[in-house]
């Protein structure tokens, strides 16, 4: 197959270099995890979570600067994020046990409820998370604005590897985050029900005007 670089693809094509690229950072990732396991040497893991990160925005970068942006490359790169970080966190708690508490709360945010929040881009008429502030400003700006990620999927890891002796606080962030996105998913639920009655509505409205036409 003839790579296509630069050339926009069809948002329901399977296919894309960016896509590639996300498989590319998952299997990189994997290595540098397995090699921590093997060795149990915790810097394979931060180098796995650093070639998880990096190539997380490289991936995103391409797919928007190049037109590659598709349905299946946006489900790719949700379970792609959850895969390797749920890696990360399994290691990083062989060598921090004490930590689990925060570690635990962030996988269920993360793993669990940011997913499923993440998932729901499919439910309306945009291309991936990324373009939620067509649905929804509020749910935009908490979740997946540049500030937005960056508390949600970095932030947490950050401050546990960085910052281990406030992990208090780190376990009230991530009990933040999980109230944060539960709102989200309430919201977002909401707008599908406005959305949902409102097309129903104008389909009646249509069938009284073919019905009306007819008599």
């Amino acid at each position: 197959m003839v790579l296509r670089i630069g050339k926009p693809f069809h948002p329901e094509r399977y296919y894309s270099e960016a896509n590639l690229i996300t498989c590319a950072r998952l299997v990189g990732s994997l290595i540098f995890f397995i090699l921590a396991i093997i060795h149990q040497n915790h810097i394979y893991n931060y180098i796995g979570f650093i070639i998880h990160w990096l190539m997380d925005f490289i991936d995103g970068w391409y797919a928007r600067n190049f037109k590659q942006e598709t349905i299946f490359g946006a489900e790719l790169d949700i379970i792609a994020d959850r895969f390797e970080i749920f890696f990360f966190f399994v290691i990083f708690l062989f060598f921090h046990p004490q930590l689990y508490l925060p570690a635990a709360l962030y996988l269920i945010d993360y793993g669990f409820i940011d997913f499923y929040l993440s998932y729901q881009f499919i439910k309306f008429d945009i291309i991936s998370p990324n373009y939620f502030y067509k649905v929804d400003d509020t749910v935009y700006l908490l979740n997946y604005s540049p500030g937005g990620k960056f508390i949600n999927s970095s932030a947490v890891i950050l401050l546990l590897i960085f910052l281990p002796q406030i992990s208090g606080l780190v376990v009230v962030l991530a009990c933040a985050l999980i109230v944060v996105k539960t709102y989200s998913i309430f919201r977002l639920a909401q707008i599908e029900k406005v959305q949902c009655a409102q097309l129903n509505q104008a389909v009646d409205e249509g069938e009284r005007l073919v019905w009306q036409t007819r008599k």
